[in-house]
């Protein structure tokens, strides 16, 4: 069958025009490639749109099979003559494939064959129409595999919202971070991840509104996930726009960061904790160094003191010299003393609390140096001690400190007709020792604030004396409880006042 022939079959009759017409439509046509194949399929016509997809001038092609442009293992499979076959019967085939140019590259191709038949039904050959759809099927399978991709992204909540903010797709992230399914999501306003104050405040709006002005919003914030919890997220919102440049709606990315921000936090507050600790320690030290200077240069002048009143009182014999002598070695005893619970109370301070040096002793041994030694300072003031052997494990010259400063005070304030009294009992694994004088009572409002440091207050204003800082309580107290210990108080006019020392035997 010859090229003219064939092409006759397409146009009336007898109508030369209608052949001429045709085959300038044809000719003029370079998106499709239209050629005839014989009956047999093989090429008799090729039109410029041929030449450009196919790749093959007319002088290459016609005459040769149009098998050549199958891969091989479709030519091997029989392909080509089902497709004449099936054309043949059906009067069409139609397909979607793979094709082959003369270069070798692979096309993705809409083949159209149909079967040209005479006025009598006679197979003439047929008509073959080929679009290259190669560019649309590459954006359609790039557009497949993102959406594969953000479909199976688990990490990031990925979906699309419209112009208005409602969400119109979601992955797998979107539904592990926020909890919804697509079904329950989509067709929601995004304002339902926000928190109530952040949506009163107008916050998603502003949030499309700056990414429609500016092509793109981001941040950092609290969201809020199906079941109220909420998360530290970063969040990006990206504007669509159409060719024509028409807003159609938002791509939105969240990120959850809760674990990273509560990493951070823990980061930054062990920064801080570490700055602090050696800041601390560096204050420490210059303030231990400097508690060690003042220390040194407070007793200096107080030991010249008494070893000169020391060594006046052995040469002195006039009655009232030596009584200012006694006095200065009085005022000297007391600033020694109000050095050491200044000094002490510090310490303790800077330390946290008292460091203890617990040894095994007998209490009954520690309280009775100390009564004696007040009995010796203050021979008119008879002091009364009841106390049975009492091992445990203390810290001796802590307490020593404690029950002198107790007994003192209680020689001190007590009715001087009225012995001092000091008992103490081991009972329920722990150690109670008693001092108790008779004498004006403690005022009730002193009470609740007696072992507060520097406080300082009379039991009689009449009696009143101002020496003390104020710390010796403060500081028994603290003794007591580094020893796991307490101090407790009672005074009244009828019952004097009586101050219990309680400590476990294993402190």
């Amino acid at each position: 069958m010859t090229p003219s022939r064939g092409l006759s079959a397409l146009s009336s009759p007898g109508d030369s025009h209608g052949d001429d017409r045709f085959r300038l439509l044809v000719d003029s046509v370079k998106d499709y490639a239209i050629f005839m194949l014989d009956p047999t399929g093989h090429v008799t016509t090729w039109n410029p749109g041929a030449v450009r997809i196919k790749g093959y001038l007319a002088s290459e092609i016609i005459g040769k099979h149009f098998s050549i442009f199958y891969p091989p293992e479709d030519v091997a499979a029989g392909k080509t003559e089902r497709e004449l076959a099936i054309a043949t019967r059906e009067g069409r085939f139609e397909e979607e494939g793979w094709r082959i140019r003369k270069d070798g590259a692979r096309i993705w191709a809409n083949v159209t064959i149909t079967a040209l038949r005479s006025p009598v039904g006679v197979l003439l050959g047929f008509a073959k129409v080929t679009r290259d759809l190669t560019e649309r099927r590459e954006a359609e399978e790039e557009t497949r595999r993102f959406r594969l991709l953000v479909e199976s992204v688990k990490d990031y909540a990925i979906f699309m919202l419209d112009p208005t903010g409602h969400v119109t797709t979601w992955n797998r992230g979107a539904e592990r971070i926020k909890g919804y399914s697509a079904e329950e999501i989509i067709g929601k306003h995004f304002s339902i991840f926000y928190p109530p104050e952040d949506i009163a405040d107008g916050k998603t709006e502003r949030e499309l509104a700056i990414a429609t002005r500016e092509g793109r919003f981001e941040e950092e914030g609290w969201r809020i996930c199906k079941n109220g919890e909420r998360i530290w997220a970063s969040v990006t919102i990206t504007a669509l726009h159409n060719p024509t440049g028409a807003l159609i709606g938002f791509a939105k990315v969240t990120r959850d960061m809760s674990e990273h921000r509560r990493a951070e936090e823990a980061r930054r507050a062990l920064a801080a904790e570490r700055a602090a600790l050696a800041e601390k320690a560096r204050t420490q030290e210059f303030q231990e160094r400097f508690l060690a200077i003042l220390g040194h240069d407070l007793r200096n002048p107080l030991a010249s003191i008494d070893m000169g009143t020391g060594i006046l009182r052995q040469r002195l014999t006039n009655l009232t010299d030596i009584r200012v002598l006694e006095r200065m070695q009085g005022s000297s005893t007391r600033m020694s003393r109000m050095i050491e619970q200044i000094l002490d109370l510090t310490r303790t301070r800077l330390a946290g609390g008292l460091e203890l040096t617990p040894t095994p002793f007998d209490l009954r041994d520690a309280i009775r140096i100390v009564v004696e030694e007040l009995r010796a300072a203050h021979p008119s003031r008879p002091i009364e001690l009841s106390c049975p052997p009492l091992m445990g494990n203390w810290d001796r010259d802590r307490l020593e400190q404690v029950f002198s400063n107790l007994v003192g005070n209680a020689v001190l304030h007590g009715d001087p007709t009225k012995p001092v009294r000091v008992q103490a009992q081991q009972q329920d694994g722990e150690v109670l020792v008693t001092v108790h004088n008779e004498g004006p009572p403690i005022p009730p409002e002193l009470l609740s604030v007696i072992f507060n440091p520097f406080r300082r207050g009379e039991r009689d204003s009449r009696t009143a004396k101002t020496s003390g800082l104020g710390l010796g309580l403060y500081i028994s107290n603290e003794i007591a409880v580094a020893h796991g210990g307490r101090i407790e108080v009672q005074s009244s006019a009828a019952e004097g006042t009586t101050f219990h020392v309680k400590l476990p035997t294993g402190a």
